[in-house]
């Protein structure tokens, strides 16, 4: 069984009558670090309507040259917009919510801070007791949050790249949700997420879901949720980390919502 050609994200415009020119970086990670060579095949993608099948003619350490030997569409994305008000927690935490919410389907990531929350601000301030992110400057690390989604979107398979949106206080980011709203409470007993799921009458087309820093939300925090019409739904009866939340809830909404 032949294997599956590997997928790339390359710049807009890269592809043009029917020729591919990579610049330094990607010409670098394609032909020095993943060793391909003139006559592999590989997919390359702009993130738009189309994708192409590319058979390699050059590399060098400054380009990389390819001919188009098929066109077609990209896989498709989920019927359910996902965006996931994640709250900043410590660097390699908040990665793996990245990564594995890419995999799974989220369609937007929102950094948010609250009055828990332990991680460093892009204004280099510190909330909370702790720098989680070691100085790192903002434009690193979105830079650096930009390669993590773009590499997990490429291994498994996306058409598209997830958004990650400037980080948000919690007042804006509740401002901001749309669609079903859902924040995840550790207290609520009245109702869990998948019995929320299962009641819906109308498949929605944007599902916005928030989750806590470590020590979750304060009652304060949910009062001014539920005002701007968020609901409370419990993940169940096991304390998670926040990072787990994230991608747990991400992917029982994908699952209950996402049309196969």
């Amino acid at each position: 069984m032949t294997p599956p050609l590997r997928r790339f994200f390359v710049p807009s415009g890269s592809v043009r009558a029917r020729h591919v020119t990579l610049g330094p970086e990607l010409a670098h990670r394609l032909g020095r670090v993943l060793r391909l060579r003139a006559g592999d095949r590989v997919i390359l993608t702009e993130g738009g309507a189309h994708e192409y099948e590319v058979q390699i003619t050059a590399v060098s350490g400054n380009a990389l040259t390819a001919n188009v030997v098929a066109e077609r569409q990209p896989p498709r994305e989920a019927d359910v917009e996902v965006v996931l008000y994640q709250s900043l927690i410590r660097a390699n935490r908040f990665d793996l919510v990245l990564e594995k919410g890419t995999e799974i389907g989220v369609a937007r990531f929102v950094p948010i801070t609250t009055a828990r929350t332990i991680a460093r601000l892009p204004d280099g301030q510190v909330q909370g007791n702790a720098d989680g992110y070691g100085g790192e400057a903002s434009g690193a690390r979105s830079e650096r949050w930009s390669r993590l989604v773009t590499e997990a979107a490429e291994q498994c398979g996306r058409g598209r790249l997830p958004r990650i949106s400037a980080s948000m206080a919690f007042e804006d980011a509740v401002k901001a949700g749309s669609g079903l709203k859902l924040i995840a409470y550790e207290e609520e007993r009245a109702q869990g997420l998948t019995a929320c799921l299962r009641g819906l009458r109308v498949r929605p087309r944007t599902v916005s879901l928030m989750i806590g820093p470590e020590g979750g939300f304060e009652d304060l925090e949910v009062a001014l949720a539920r005002d701007e019409g968020w609901t409370a739904v419990s993940l169940g009866q096991r304390v998670m980390r926040s990072e787990t939340a994230g991608i747990v809830a991400a992917a029982l909404v994908l699952d209950a919502l996402a049309e196969r």
